[in-house]
C-alpha cells in the first residue's frame, strides 16, 4: 500500500521535497480552458523526486461535450502519458451522465493506448449504472471521507469505515480525508491510499 496527496494550485506554496509521499497525484486541466498554473511544477519536482505521479482532468460535463475536453487534456498534457496515471475528476454538475465519462475515457485511451482510471464519491458510483465504464476496464479511485476532523501524517485511525461501491469489484485507490496534515506542509491536504505497489502504480501508468 502506498500513501500520497493529490494537490493543485491551492496548494501552491507546497514543497514536494519537504513531506512525507509515496505519490503525488496533480491538478492538469478543467474543462476546455483552463491549465492549472502549478500542475507541470508539481509534476516535474515529482518526477525529479522519484514519487509515483497521477495527473487529472476536472470534468465540466454540463458545459462541454467529452471529445473537445479530452482532447484538450491530451492536448496540454502530452508528454505525460506513460509517465504517470492519468485520471478522469467526475465531481462537478452532470454526474449522471455516465455516457459523457465513458466518451472521455474512451478517447483518452484511443489517443494513448493507456486506460485511465476515474475519480468519484462513493455515492456516485452507488447512483448510477457504471457497467459501461467497468466493461471498458477503466479502474476506479473513489473519495469518501468520515468526517471533517483533522488527521495527521496518514494516520487513518480515525478514517472510519472503507467505502461501499457498486458496479466495479475493487478501487486502486481511497481519498479518505479533505483536511489531512503533514509535516512540511501547514494548510489541508487530500490524503490518498493506493492498493499496491510502486510496481502495480507503473501499469496503471503505462510505463511497464
Amino acid at each position: 500500500m502506498l500513501k500520497g496527496i493529490d494537490i493543485s494550485n491551492w496548494q501552491k506554496g507546497l514543497d514536494l521535497s519537504q513531506i512525507e509521499c509515496d505519490f503525488v497525484i496533480v491538478k492538469a486541466t478543467e474543462g476546455k480552458s483552463i491549465v492549472d498554473k502549478s500542475c507541470d511544477r508539481f509534476f516535474q519536482q515529482a518526477k525529479k523526486l522519484g514519487k509515483c505521479i497521477g495527473f487529472y482532468h476536472f470534468a465540466r460535463p454540463e458545459y462541454n461535450d467529452p471529445h473537445t475536453e479530452a482532447m484538450f487534456f491530451y492536448n496540454n498534457t502530452r508528454n505525460y502519458f506513460r509517465e504517470a496515471i492519468p485520471i478522469l475528476d467526475w465531481e462537478s454538475v452532470g454526474k449522471s451522465n455516465v455516457a459523457w465519462a465513458k466518451a472521455w475515457l474512451d478517447d483518452i485511451y484511443r489517443l494513448t493506448g493507456v486506460r485511465p482510471i476515474i475519480y468519484m464519491s462513493a455515492s456516485v458510483t452507488r447512483q448510477y449504472d457504471w457497467s459501461s465504464v467497468v466493461a471498458g476496464n477503466y479502474g476506479l479511485w473513489v473519495a469518501k471521507y468520515k468526517d471533517n476532523q483533522v488527521d495527521y501524517n496518514y494516520d487513518m485511525s480515525n478514517a472510519g469505515s472503507k467505502p461501499k461501491i457498486k458496479w466495479w469489484k475493487f478501487y486502486a485507490l481511497w481519498q479518505w480525508t479533505s483536511t489531512g496534515r503533514l509535516d512540511g506542509y501547514l494548510g489541508n491536504l487530500d490524503c490518498d491510499v493506493f492498493y499496491g505497489s510502486v510496481e502495480a502504480w507503473n501499469k496503471y501508468a503505462g510505463k511497464i
